[in-house]
């Protein structure tokens, strides 16, 4: 790159193109697309400049789940704020860790801090499930029932987010079929959310 053609960029510019790419490349080529060359190259950066501001792809990585996260902690707040019925609550949270690489980043990052007690992103993130929780809770002190409906939620959309294409195939689901999986969990959740 001729140097008299850079761009000059704020640090919280730069670091905002950098996740930007970031998550495009995230949503287009997976977990394999977060590396530091690939994100560099394609936000027209050099390599130093990425590192610079992350410092390794892990780094970046935790840094994007942090944005994504916050992103949907605001979504979440947002409908709670409209009053937005649990069951829509919850159909938010599937679609935003099914799609897009989220639920892939957020396995990639349990996976990679295996035997430790806290992730590197865990404060917004439980910040975001206790708020969904409380949300679709129906008795105040007994939460039990909507956080088992929660991690049903979020395992069933991260198990989409990694294999669900593969398992689609293994179990001879058509596409068609397999795109139905989000209304048909979303109907058989509203079963087990109290009459409101």
């Amino acid at each position: 790159m001729n140097v008299n053609n850079r761009i000059r960029r704020s640090p919280e510019e730069s670091k905002s193109l950098i996740l930007k790419t970031a998550a495009d490349r995230l949503t287009e080529f997976g977990l394999e697309g977060l590396n530091i060359s690939g994100v560099a190259k394609a936000a027209g950066m050099s390599h130093a400049t990425v590192i610079h501001h992350f410092g390794s792809t892990a780094a970046m990585r935790e840094a994007l789940l942090q944005q994504m996260t916050d992103s949907l902690l605001s979504d979440v707040i947002s409908a709670l704020n409209e009053d937005v019925q649990p069951d829509e609550v919850l159909s938010r949270l599937f679609s935003t860790l099914s799609q897009g690489g989220h639920g892939r980043l957020l396995a990639w990052l349990a996976l990679d801090h295996q035997g430790m007690s806290v992730l590197p992103s865990e404060s917004n993130t439980s910040e975001l499930f206790r708020s969904i929780i409380e949300a679709i809770s129906d008795v105040p002190g007994e939460e039990t029932d909507a956080k088992l409906r929660v991690l049903l939620v979020a395992t069933a959309a991260m198990g989409l987010s990694i294999c669900g294409d593969a398992l689609s195939n293994l179990i001879g689901l058509s596409e068609k079929e397999s795109a139905e999986f989000p209304v048909w969990l979303a109907q058989h959740l509203e079963k087990l959310l109290p009459s409101t």
